[in-house]
């Protein structure tokens, strides 16, 4: 998410309509502005410290603060480098069972990605943080198991809201916390709470359950984990616990480089009667919060029917011998990839630093490490997937990735005895409550080198939109391409290209495992030949004007217009039929509000077949530059009329109708106002014929402005 830079969309209605706009939201990812995260407790030792790698993709600045011990820092990030910032004490939570103050809050002025490091001689890990605007409620812990050799498995809650109430039930008992029996605890923003297991082998808090009234952060791990049982050393092992929600159904695996026996994973169900699949193979049905520990060795497939979290572990030294040690990091399903990553391995202390990559095979060889194209021959195909992963030795140090499609990255290193690892980044949709995918329109006929687009619909079980949901597109036939867009708002992404060649096209939409098929015919002849597309500005109104050369068949022209991510129709144009001579159009687009306007014709002949022209340029509408409230219109009115108002400032504005004795028998605009152009709508069904007035009172910072007017309702 990410945050991602947004405009929130509102529509008003109160017995009235209110003229408003929206943007395209960002994609939920782990890229953001505002950060609440903190420290598990490692294994005490040597070497021992915290620290935080902060990437971004411009460059930027910030804060960390610490406000439990008044520590604040500011940073400065250029854009694809990391930063790093320390801490000049330990940070990290020990305390068992008890509310401590350590809750780190990053925040900054554009959008970062936040790794954290916890350092110490041969036992470190690090994560991937997760920012403020994809936290969730609902979550279910997953760690490692204790082995009887360090008996720690934790996890770790820090809160982001004052006032919040964690509702949490265990797996097992741990002290006073019964297995099975929820218990809450209440947190302040920036306090934290970690839960630390000492029972003996094979106790283990994954699995347990954690819900809130606000959003918290959570955190997965052990204080120093073996892996698997009966096999040294322990390492410490950590990451941040995405919310159930953005659990997925789709993985691809590829081994750690340098291991001889494989990893160690974990896939573990949010749902009852999950069935889950390993390369083509079904593993026993398991319910929420439970979950399958398997080793694989080689690349490899996990589906299942319902959504699941999956994580790959480093195993032990012992385990084959190798530079090794434990780490535990997640894995995102490749509806969560992103295309492009900054990482970093720490400044010092590990030998052999890798970055595993899955990536659809239409970039292999295309996608980029540090600027230059990774060899195809680095590539192995993961079964029939359509993607290939690759194992990358990287030098110590920042790196960048990237390609035109989403692939998926992951860091790791090893040093003796000691390792790290973490995922590069992911998307954060809310892709485990997916339900229906729909793309429009389903066939459609253009000419050759014009733009067509398609719009794909994604929707919840309950027919929502829902917002920041990855949808790939690829395209088959005549003019073969690939593409993806995330939903907006209104739950739609939209793709767009241009066809070159004559013949057939199927644009097939993905997201997860949902895929819905379109079709597109491109014909060599142009229904009509445009020589001029312009547009003129005259205050609130635009004047678009368009030349035809010829025409065949023409029924005439839509004219839509879009406010960042919504088309609509303004109005229709009658075209011509089929003619040889040039012909000027013309249409007015009259009473916009203030906002960025793009324009295109939807030319549709007597067949139904239709082609897009698009304006060039965009027109923008600003804001007036001075107070206005027009007469009424019509006037007189039976039963319903509207006023425009001007505000060329923001401020709190109220328009209130009243008779003729000083009743007041309507309120129609109130409330905090953006400076814009409003229509406001007043419905007199419930009066009687008359004559009443219609007043504005608007106030903002000592500027006033007041005006009544008088209105007629005939019946």
């Amino acid at each position: 998410m990410k945050t991602s830079k947004r405009i929130v969309f509102f529509f008003f209605v109160l017995m009235l309509t209110i003229v408003s706009i929206g943007t395209l939201r960002a994609a939920l990812d782990t890229k953001g502005t505002d950060f609440w995260i903190a420290f598990p407790g490692n294994y005490s030792g040597g070497g021992y410290y915290q620290a935080l790698f902060i990437t971004s993709d411009v460059n930027t600045s910030g804060t960390v603060d610490i406000p439990g011990i008044g520590f604040s820092t500011p940073f400065n990030v250029t854009a694809n480098t990391v930063t790093t910032v320390t801490f000049p004490s330990l940070i990290d939570v020990q305390t068992n069972d008890a509310i401590t103050n350590l809750g780190i809050h990053v925040t900054s002025l554009q959008e970062v990605t936040v790794y954290g490091l916890n350092r110490r001689d041969a036992t470190t890990d690090a994560y991937l943080s997760l920012p403020l605007d994809i936290l969730g409620t609902d979550y279910f812990v997953l760690g490692y198991m204790n082995t009887n050799v360090v008996n720690a498995n934790q996890f770790l809650v820090v809160g982001t809201a004052n006032g919040t109430v964690v509702t949490i039930t265990t797996t097992v008992t741990v002290g006073g916390r019964i297995a099975g029996v929820p218990y809450n605890i209440n947190l302040n923003q920036g306090e934290t709470y970690l839960l630390r297991d000492p029972n003996f082998h094979p106790s283990d808090l994954s699995g347990t359950k954690i819900s809130s009234t606000l959003p918290v952060g959570v955190y997965g791990g052990h204080q120093c984990a073996n892996i698997p049982f009966g096999f040294v050393a322990c390492d410490h092992i950590v990451e941040m616990i995405p919310p159930n929600s953005t659990f997925g159904k789709n993985f691809l695996t590829v081994p750690l480089a340098t291991r001889l026996n494989g990893d160690v994973w974990r896939i573990m169900a949010s749902n009852n009667t999950t069935t889950v699949t390993i390369n083509g193979a079904a593993q026993p049905v398991i319910s929420a919060g439970q979950y399958i520990e398997t080793v694989l060795t080689g690349y490899s497939t996990i589906t299942s029917d319902k959504p699941v979290l999956v994580a790959q572990y480093s195993p032990s030294s012992s385990f084959d011998g190798v530079t090794s040690d434990p780490f535990m990091m997640l894995i995102p399903p490749f509806e969560q990839f992103l295309a492009a990553y900054t990482v970093s391995t720490p400044a010092s202390g590990f030998a052999i630093n890798f970055i595993n990559v899955v990536a659809p095979n239409a970039v292999v060889g295309a996608l980029t490490l540090d600027g230059v194209p990774v060899p195809a021959v680095n590539f192995t195909p993961i079964g029939v997937s359509g993607y290939s992963g690759t194992q990358l030795p990287i030098a110590a140090g920042t790196h960048n990735l990237a390609a035109t499609l989403p692939f998926g990255c992951f860091v790791y290193g090893f040093d003796s005895y000691d390792s790290y690892g973490y995922p590069g980044g992911q998307a954060l949709s809310q892709i485990a409550i997916v339900s229906t995918l729909f793309m429009t329109p389903r066939t459609a006929i253009n000419p050759i080198n014009t733009q067509h687009c398609v719009d794909a619909l994604v929707k919840d079980q309950n027919n929502n939109p829902l917002p920041g949901i990855r949808v790939d597109f690829e395209v088959k036939g005549v003019n073969v391409g690939a593409g993806f867009a995330f939903t907006s708002n209104s739950g739609i992404a939209n793709y767009c290209y241009t066809g070159t060649n004559a013949g057939k096209d199927t644009i097939i939409g993905t997201t997860g495992s949902l895929k819905d098929t379109v079709f597109k015919t491109w014909q060599s002849a142009l229904p009509i030949e445009l020589t001029a597309f312009t547009s003129t500005i005259n205050g609130r109104n635009v004047t678009l004007n368009w030349t035809t050369a010829d025409e065949v068949n023409n029924k005439g022209f839509d004219v839509e217009r879009k406010l960042v991510d919504t088309w609509s129709k303004a109005g229709f144009v009658a075209g011509n039929g089929t003619t040889t001579i040039p012909v000027n159009y013309e249409f007015i687009d009259n009473n916009l509000s203030a906002g960025t306007y793009s324009y295109r014709l939807k030319q549709i002949d007597f067949n139904g077949n239709t082609s897009y022209y698009n304006l060039s340029n965009e027109v923008e509408i600003g804001i007036p530059d001075k107070f206005a409230m027009s007469q009424n219109y019509p006037n007189p009115f039976n039963p319903s009329t509207c006023v425009n108002v001007d505000l060329p400032i923001d401020g709190k504005a109220k328009i209130t109708v009243y008779d003729n004795s000083g009743k007041t028998v309507a309120t129609l605009f109130e409330g905090f106002k953006s400076a814009g152009y409003y229509k406001v709508e007043f419905n007199g069904s419930n009066l009687s014929s008359g004559v009443y007035y219609y007043r504005i009172d608007f106030n903002a910072d000592g500027r006033d402005y007041s005006k009544v007017l008088r209105m007629t309702l005939v019946k």
